[in-house]
């Protein structure tokens, strides 16, 4: 035998066998039923995509007489023509991701300045702030819509994109909570040392302090841009004349074709899908691992 046959053969000769985990009965029996259980949860989720990719191919007649949920006759897709030829599904696409898009960076921006100068700057009345950011986010934000809905008509940013901004500029909102507590774990070593060669508060926390929190930050991010570009009442209320990709849907709601809904919601549904298909695992790691890697 060769020499480099031995080499391939003696490491998994040598390479020492796993021990096989011995469970009790009683483990293996909260095993498996945790398991199915955690099958039927994720049925549940795909039923409902299911159930409407299906419907989006049958007429009204045929939901009526083969029932809610069954495979299409045939995999027309007629009904997605008409609702792209009927609707301008092109302006709310466009109005969604302008708008998410301005809303997310703003609002995270806000939110991680926020975070920061209340974790690493200690000044009169800072506990007291973060106190009442905890408290104030248990009450529900509907009591302060009729509040907000009069600021904004009064000062005329009602169904403006400037004033949809200037609504996400709070810092306290979002994933504040979560920033506050990755920039507490970072050490002030690291600004003093930056300090010592002349930087700035602005550049330590642009240069320093926000890369060492950037997987968090990403994570937070995307899941913040899908939260508003499905988000309904505030464009609803306060961005009327650009209808978005959720107040478009709400329009075709009144259609009586019931394909041509189950259609439009597929269209709309289908980029959040494909999102979350795609940064998934980025957003699972670096929400829950935390925003600091060794």
């Amino acid at each position: 035998m060769t020499e480099k046959g031995k080499k391939r053969i003696i490491p998994s000769i040598l390479r020492p066998k796993k021990e096989r985990v011995k469970r009790t009965k009683l483990e293996s029996i909260v095993i498996w039923s945790v398991f199915v259980l955690f099958v039927i949860y994720a049925l549940t989720l795909l039923y409902p995509f299911l159930y409407i990719f299906l419907n989006s191919f049958r007429s009204n007649w045929e939901i009526i007489s083969a029932g809610r949920m069954a495979f299409p006759k045939q995999f027309d897709w007629k009904f997605y023509n008409q609702v792209i030829k009927e609707y301008p599904f092109h302006e709310y696409f466009f109005n969604s991701i302008t708008l998410a898009l301005g809303q997310t960076l703003i609002g995270m921006l806000m939110t991680c300045m926020t975070s920061y100068t209340l974790a690493k700057y200690k000044f009169r009345g800072n506990e007291f702030i973060y106190t009442f950011v905890i408290v104030a986010g248990m009450i529900p934000t509907l009591g302060s819509l009729p509040a907000t809905y009069k600021l904004m008509s009064d000062t005329k940013l009602i169904d403006t994109y400037v004033g949809m901004l200037l609504m996400t500029c709070g810092g306290f909102g979002g994933y504040f909570l979560y920033l506050h507590s990755f920039f507490k774990a970072i050490p002030w070593s690291y600004a003093e040392s930056a300090m010592l060669d002349g930087a700035s508060d602005f550049r330590i926390f642009a240069q320093i302090m926000l890369p060492m929190v950037k997987n968090g930050i990403v994570a937070f991010t995307i899941i913040q841009f899908l939260s508003n570009w499905n988000e309904f009442w505030t464009p609803y209320m306060f961005y009327e004349s650009h209808p978005t990709i959720a107040v478009g849907l709400s329009i075709l709601d009144k259609e009586n074709v019931t394909a041509k809904k189950f259609a439009g919601i597929m269209i709309a549904t289908l980029p959040v899908i494909l999102a979350y298909a795609i940064f998934q695992r980025k957003i699972m790691e670096n929400s829950i691992g935390g925003g600091l890697k060794g």
